[in-house]
């Protein structure tokens, strides 16, 4: 009878967790379509009810902030911007506690800081490049695979080249060698971060390597 009753409580538990499995699945599916859409308000609001569900999941919070991140590249709302970016900032720092030493945060981290830096770059230039330099560093250090780490990481040398008139071919060889990480990168997990590849084209073809 015992034996009968562990075995109930163990199939009872098994069909809880695919059912939340399943949950998770569809609400990740759901908020990335959304951002797909251009209803990046409503992207950000279901990935950080996602992430106040799911405990142990760092991508909710990792999306939230990169859509936030997003638009603010794409804006040029100051304040606006400016409040995106905090929001993004601790939804960075939650999913650093969810999971620490992972390079695809580490790298957004990076952005996060760039975004500031084309914000407002007479404020936050000094203050901010070394910083964002140091994690594309420490994101490709803990993940020498990361296409992202590495895209990123030249990609805020290559504006700092063009903001003061430099040949963008320099930074053909950085680039070029991105392209078999990007064509072998593998979803270790549901929703991996997967994208970068057409980013990392434009900034060849802009570098005319």
């Amino acid at each position: 009878m015992k034996n009968i009753s562990i075995v109930i409580i163990l199939i009872i538990s098994t069909i809880f967790s695919i059912s939340a499995q399943d949950q998770y699945a569809k609400g990740m599916s759901k908020a990335l379509g959304l951002w797909g859409e251009g209803k990046s308000l409503e992207a950000v609001a279901l990935f950080e009810r996602i992430a106040q569900a799911e405990k142990d999941q760092w991508l909710p919070s990792y999306y939230a902030a990169n859509v936030l991140i997003v638009q603010s590249f794409e804006s040029a709302a100051a304040a606006l911007n400016d409040e995106r970016l905090k929001k993004a900032e601790k939804l960075i720092a939650e999913a650093h506690k969810r999971s620490p030493n992972n390079s695809e945060i580490t790298t957004m981290e990076g952005l996060l800081y760039t975004a500031y830096v084309a914000m407002a770059p007479e404020t936050y230039a000094m203050v901010y490049s070394q910083k964002i330099m140091e994690l594309h560093t420490k994101a490709i250090e803990l993940d020498p695979k990361n296409p992202r780490a590495h895209s990123n990481h030249v990609e805020y040398q290559m504006g700092s080249a063009r903001f003061f008139g430099q040949d963008m071919k320099q930074f053909c060889d950085q680039l070029n060698p991105i392209i078999p990480l990007y064509e072998n990168q593998k979803k270790e997990i549901p929703f991996a971060p997967f994208y970068g590849l057409e980013r990392l084209e434009a900034n060849i073809k802009e570098c005319g390597c």
